[in-house]
């Protein structure tokens, strides 16, 4: 009698979880997704499939611009370089919901990747070797892009469904794109044109790129209903 008393409640309780899980409302339709990650600053829209389905497509983009400098004040030879890191890409994703109540997702995919790397350098100083002093335009310039397969599968997990409960969400990503290793170009004139053949050593240095992760986080808005 004692364990019956025990498990009653939580029977009760369970059966009432569930019940309020299945009156969880599907509202499907087209959603305006914003957000911002690495990225970048993106739109989007999101349409629903069923209510274990959604499709998503949308663009992302950010432009950085800095500077950076190679060595020390006190090195014979410092290069200062300016650098431009340019993300756009464009995505077209599904969204799987394994769990018909809740917002978890797994996403796969893939992006077309526009992004890209330029940089820019020449000597901070006049370079003095063997009593000889070199200018600035003597020793040269050193410009260069780095770019990256143009289609990148996508796969991630997520949280936010935006065609469950409130025409508002929140929605949250984490993932990554395969862009495969970058491509790198390299352009160098005067005294420092013998280093024009080190672009295949940048590339070896950068392979760690060709996976870029991807965290995001935004806000969906259902403001358009339809049958499915």
């Amino acid at each position: 009698m004692k364990s019956t008393f025990f498990l009653l409640p939580l029977l009760l309780s369970l059966l009432a979880g569930k019940s309020q899980s299945q009156n969880v409302p599907y509202k499907p339709g087209v959603a305006l997704v914003a957000h911002a990650g690495t990225a970048g600053y993106g739109i989007g829209i999101s349409k629903s499939l069923s209510r274990q389905l959604a499709l998503r497509v949308g663009i992302n983009q950010f432009t950085y611009k800095g500077t950076l400098t190679s060595g020390k004040a006190t090195d014979e030879l410092q290069i200062g370089f300016d650098y431009t890191i340019r993300l756009l890409s464009f995505n077209g994703l599904i969204d799987y919901y394994p769990f018909k109540r809740a917002g978890f997702h797994l996403t796969a995919g893939a992006y077309v990747n526009q992004n890209e790397v330029t940089f820019f350098g020449k000597p901070t100083k006049d370079v003095r070797f063997n009593d000889v002093v070199f200018t600035i335009d003597q020793v040269g310039t050193v410009s260069g892009k780095a770019s990256f397969a143009k289609v990148a599968p996508y796969a991630g997990i997520g949280w936010g469904h935006p065609f469950l409960r409130n025409r508002f969400k929140v929605m949250a990503d984490v993932g990554f794109f395969y862009q495969q290793s970058p491509s790198i170009t390299l352009t160098t004139t005067g005294m420092l044109e013998p280093s024009s053949d080190q672009a295949p050593v940048i590339e070896n240095n950068l392979k760690p790129l060709k996976y870029y992760p991807v965290i995001s986080l935004g806000l969906a808005y259902n403001f358009l209903s339809t049958s499915f």
